[in-house]
């Protein structure tokens, strides 16, 4: 679903992003580009990278929080989602702010920041489905789900939401759980058959197919995301273990099925 064509009309944002990695960075450059201005606050130091991008780096959270960003973007780790959150000090907040994830889980996101934000301030689940390599030739046509949690200050919500629209992205509103569901057969999914070729040490060889160098493709782009990103897609998306479940189940028949015939051709 596309945002509302009668949505208050975009506005420059003051956005700080919380976690300041390669996605965030990722993110970062596009929307300085469209004239955002920038904050910034990591666990490590990217005072120097910062300068260069022409954003404002914090190393103390307290500081950062009173910088009146409109928006707060957490682009932490799955897995240290809850420590992230839990250690802003939320009363150095001198307004309320628009809090957005972009997370590749969506239920475990709006759960943590529901139960940890302060009841005025706005909640927006996000999910931009394209990182740097699948971007980095710009994001036309890339897929961007979202849900509207909690949502007061249309304009900021409408504001955001037209960094991604104004790029050419699919918007696609849904909610957490749907998102959950359908990200556990895709992209888990995905993940984990990579996982398990590179376990494999699948290597090209003087005969492969066009099917096999998919493969590849495949093993090598998943196992250039970390292993943190992957275990997150599983902790904390409970979908994901079904997934798991039903792809175990469909090897074991098919080994049965093979076996089977292969009995029966010995006999």
């Amino acid at each position: 679903m596309a945002v509302s064509s009668s949505s208050p009309l975009p506005k420059t944002l003051k956005i700080g992003i919380v976690g300041f990695g390669p996605f965030g960075q990722f993110l970062a450059k596009t929307m300085i580009k469209q004239g955002h201005t920038l904050t910034a606050t990591s666990r490590s130091d990217y005072s120097q990278l910062c300068d260069r991008l022409g954003v404002s780096f914090f190393r103390g959270m307290d500081e950062f929080l009173e910088a009146e960003n409109d928006v707060i973007m957490i682009c932490s780790s799955i897995l240290s989602l809850m420590e992230v959150v839990m250690a802003l000090p939320l009363r150095r907040l001198k307004r309320p702010a628009l809090f957005a994830d972009v997370l590749s889980v969506k239920e475990y996101p709006r759960e943590v920041l529901l139960k940890v934000l302060p009841e005025e301030s706005d909640v927006l689940c996000t999910h931009p489905m394209f990182g740097p390599e699948s971007g980095k030739d710009g994001w036309n046509g890339l897929s961007f789900m979202f849900e509207r949690v909690r949502i007061r200050d249309e304009a900021i919500c409408s504001s955001f939401l037209h960094i991604f629209q104004s790029e050419g992205c699919r918007m696609l509103e849904m909610s957490c759980e749907e998102h959950d569901k359908l990200a556990a057969r895709s992209q888990f999914l995905t993940h984990t058959i990579g996982r398990i070729l590179s376990e494999m040490e699948i290597e090209s060889t003087l005969i492969d197919t066009k099917n096999f160098q998919t493969l590849l493709q495949l093993k090598d782009s998943t196992i250039r995301d970390s292993f943190d990103l992957y275990s997150g897609l599983f902790v904390h998306n409970k979908y994901a273990k079904q997934e798991l479940k039903k792809l175990g189940l469909a090897v074991e028949k098919v080994k049965q099925k093979l076996e089977k015939l292969n009995e029966e051709n010995l006999s």
